[in-house]
């Protein structure tokens, strides 16, 4: 409630009292308009930041739902590539473990082959008869069966040497 002004007395004269006090009423509903406006208008601005903020989290929720599909679609794929990995190395140990069993087994035969010739043709350098270089001819094997890659097949063969 507002106080009366000094020089008022509130017993004075009737109509000049009720105007102040209209008066004053009316400046006090103001005041408390005000008040609910300012009231509603931070009620709106918190509204407005409310439904921005949910906005947003909802777009934030779409996204760490799309992180966490990629990233179980990535540890599959890693997976899967790690998997496939192991077995080419499997298979890489495997055929390197079989050039190494036909190379030891191509060589024994090839000292077995040049043995003899060194032995007897090894004491006299300087014979007529030619020593065959010790190496690999195109039926170097006959009971091996393994089937030996182009490549394997052309390092096996020796300098220049075809077996078309």
């Amino acid at each position: 409630k507002m106080a009366t002004p000094l020089g008022w007395s509130q017993g004075g004269s009737g109509s000049v009292c009720l105007a102040f006090d209209q008066l004053r009423d009316v400046i006090e509903s103001q005041e408390e308009l005000i008040h609910q406006l300012r009231n509603v208008e931070e009620k709106a601005a918190h509204a407005k930041t409310k439904a921005l903020l949910a906005k947003e989290e909802e777009k934030l929720q779409f996204a760490l739902g799309e992180v966490e599909v990629l990233s179980k679609q990535l540890e599959k794929e890693k997976m899967a590539f790690e998997k496939a990995l192991s077995s080419v190395k499997s298979r890489v140990l495997q055929e390197s473990s079989k050039k190494d069993q036909l190379i030891t087994k191509c060589n024994g035969r090839r000292e077995a082959r040049a043995a003899p010739q060194v032995n007897i043709h090894g004491l006299f350098t300087n014979s007529p008869m030619t020593v065959p270089k010790a190496g690999l001819y195109p039926n170097f094997c006959p009971r091996l069966r393994i089937q030996a890659s182009p490549v394997l097949r052309k390092c096996l063969q020796g300098p220049g040497r075809s077996r078309k």
